[in-house]
């Protein structure tokens, strides 16, 4: 049985829940936790908390798994940040970063850059399909138009705007008049090695 003490600092820990359920339910954890290793437990999952998003059971699981291979309370510190910082998977709070409502990690969309490039985008895409209303066939680059066309659909697709979307759907359109007008077969040839 734990300790009064103990089963209190465990209630007030900042540590996840599913670990205090472990320390407080568990009959092996009588066996091996103390306070200090309590308050080294707590002072890491703090500190990751505070910098990352991790599994909090995968760090429950390394805490209970270190717990029972024993070290001494001196080097518990040391010993359990080295097995997290091996085994946990852990995403940067980075500005960049968010975890959205579903708990899935998304990265942060810049819009004024991603603006930028459709910008740069759709102009370079105007200029390669402009080269088939002055019949100027040489100068066309079917690879590079389709490539462009392929830019501005992911980026509609990432901003969600319905402007970007008639844009991309404007140029794919265009492209696909202008090739079955001039009545141009694409062949795709496979590459041996």
């Amino acid at each position: 049985m734990l300790s009064e003490e103990l089963n209190d600092l465990i209630h007030k820990a900042n540590i996840p829940e599913q670990l205090k359920t472990y320390f407080r339910e568990s009959n092996e954890a009588k066996l091996y936790l103390n306070v200090d290793m309590l308050s080294e437990i707590e002072e890491l999952y703090t500190f990751y908390n505070a910098l990352y998003y991790f599994d909090e059971t995968e760090f429950s699981s390394y805490t209970i798994s270190s717990l029972k291979r024993g070290s001494e309370v001196v080097a518990y510190y040391y010993y359990l940040k080295k097995i997290l910082d091996s085994n946990l998977e852990l995403i940067s709070k980075d500005q960049r970063f968010y975890k959205n409502n579903k708990s899935i990690f998304d990265f942060k969309i810049d819009r004024s850059n991603l603006d930028k490039m459709f910008g740069k985008v759709s102009r370079e895409f105007a200029q390669n399909v402009d080269y088939f209303y002055k019949n100027q066939y040489d100068e066309i680059n079917i690879l590079k138009t389709y490539l462009l066309l392929g830019k501005l659909e992911l980026i509609s697709s990432i901003i969600d705007d319905e402007y970007y979307s008639d844009i991309y759907n404007s140029g794919r359109v265009v492209i696909a008049n202008k090739i079955e007008e001039l009545d141009l077969k694409f062949y795709i040839r496979k590459h041996n090695d």
